[in-house]
């Protein structure tokens, strides 16, 4: 399981209760009336991949517990209602328990949901004496409600929100463990029992593990709002101040001030999405290798996704590649589009020197007629079914070190750049299976 799948699983179970609840707020005055309508909603949940079970019933409260049995039906009724969620990452769920604590109020339901039980991969997994200490404080952790988060649902106007109570934990074994989390609030609103709008903001994500590992993300905020009829259509934004990652394996990641907007509408089947990035500085440090960016603007757009495709390609067995190549082929036999109206670095940093950056614009058209299982055999197969132009225009620091590759230069020598404004510039058509650069036909 990836290091965010608990706290994730932990938002997507919540979620259920709260949509359990949406269900029949007009009711919570009446328990008789409550309990007929509750046992409607258990029903409908069973048959979605969740399990609702101890469920206790009082005057003002009332208990159950949620999990997933089903990860394929579970992720697709999860999307249906406007959760974004893959069949692995439900899979990854599989055996966490969920305790919800309801109290009924005058004009609003308040939950507090907590885990009762960690996932399957990790209680087999740890098997030495130092992962069974860990695995023991886990447990405790979990008896002691560490992991909570609190609900409140104003029934009267379909809104709720919330907060993870912040977490400062240590854990020890072979290797120390630090888990802080601070100031994690969201809150959304929900209409037709799908969650159209839903805002989450926290001060600090900070996990340590010993030499191995350091993570910390602060300043985050996100915004998603169904914009449409369909879970693809919909519009998300994300901004972070800092993400700061240190990995023994994996090397270093330091980025700063990062915003990113997304959306996504679908028409006649058919869905457009698009992207835009800043990224005020990056930097990755890899054996003592530095890389840095500084002011990175991304702006993307494709079209003609076919919906159904890709939501039958999300549900599919990874492991299932002909499968895999099947709904591929499908979902780019509507002719997809690419744009790239802009991709640029204002500068980068390599090998100790730092040079000014370069832009990339582009449109590619993806031909109806691409065989997946040929173009594994004969790449130049894509170049059959790709038409479009790319414009690179970088500046002559990068150039020069590029040329330090033999095989670059090579290349060079045989397709100059032009020149403009001190930039180097390449412009490269694609055509019926043939490439030109600067006008000079390519030879393979």
């Amino acid at each position: 399981m990836s290091r965010k799948k608990l706290g994730f699983g932990f938002l997507v179970l919540v979620f259920v209760a709260v949509l359990y609840y949406f269900n029949h707020t007009e009711h919570v005055q009446n328990l008789n009336r409550l309990q007929e309508t509750v046992n409607l909603q258990l029903t409908d949940i069973q048959k979605n991949g969740f399990t609702v079970s101890d469920r206790k019933i009082k005057k003002d409260t009332e208990h159950f517990v949620i999990q997933i049995n089903d990860p394929q039906k579970a992720a697709l009724f999860l999307t249906q209602k406007g959760i974004q969620v893959t069949v692995e990452e439900a899979k990854e769920l599989t055996g966490v328990q969920i305790g919800t604590d309801v109290t009924y109020l005058k004009d609003m339901i308040a939950l507090e949901v907590y885990p009762l039980t960690l996932p399957t991969y990790l209680t087999t997994a740890f098997t030495t004496e130092n992962d069974k200490k860990v695995l023991a404080q886990l447990k405790d952790m979990i008896k002691k409600k560490t992991f909570l988060m609190h609900v409140d649902i104003v029934h009267s106007t379909t809104t709720f929100e919330g907060y993870i109570k912040d977490i400062n934990e240590r854990i020890e074994g072979g290797k120390e463990v630090k888990l802080i989390l601070q100031g994690l609030h969201f809150s959304g609103d929900i209409k037709n029992e799908k969650i159209v709008q839903y805002m989450q903001r926290f001060e600090t994500l900070h996990l340590y593990m010993s030499d191995t590992l350091n993570r910390t993300i602060s300043g985050y905020q996100s915004h998603y709002a169904l914009a449409g009829p369909t879970a693809h259509d919909y519009m998300t934004d994300y901004s972070i101040k800092k993400i700061e990652i240190d990995e023994e394996a994996e090397g270093s990641l330091l980025a700063d001030t990062m915003v990113l907007h997304s959306t996504s509408t679908v028409k006649d089947g058919l869905a457009t999405e698009t992207l835009k990035a800043k990224i005020q500085n990056l930097e990755l440090l890899f054996e003592k290798e530095k890389f840095a960016m500084q002011t990175l603007h991304m702006d993307m757009k494709i079209s003609n996704i076919n919906v159904t495709t890709l939501e039958k390609l999300q549900k599919t067995d990874p492991n299932k590649e002909k499968e895999i190549d099947t709904q591929i082929e499908t979902l780019v036999s509507n002719k997809i589009h690419l744009e790239i109206p802009m991709l640029s670095v204002d500068k980068v940093t390599l090998h100790g020197k730092e040079m000014y950056g370069f832009t990339l614009t582009a449109t590619l058209n993806l031909d109806e007629s691409l065989d997946i299982h040929r173009l594994g055999m004969k790449p130049k197969h894509a170049l059959d079914k790709i038409d479009g132009d790319i414009h690179l225009s970088m500046s002559k620091e990068i150039l020069t070190m590029l040329k330090e590759d033999p095989e670059f230069m090579i290349g060079y020598m045989m397709y100059r750049p032009k020149r403009s404004e001190g930039q180097r510039i390449y412009n490269i058509n694609i055509l019926d299976g043939s490439v030109k650069i600067n006008g000079k036909l390519l030879e393979f």
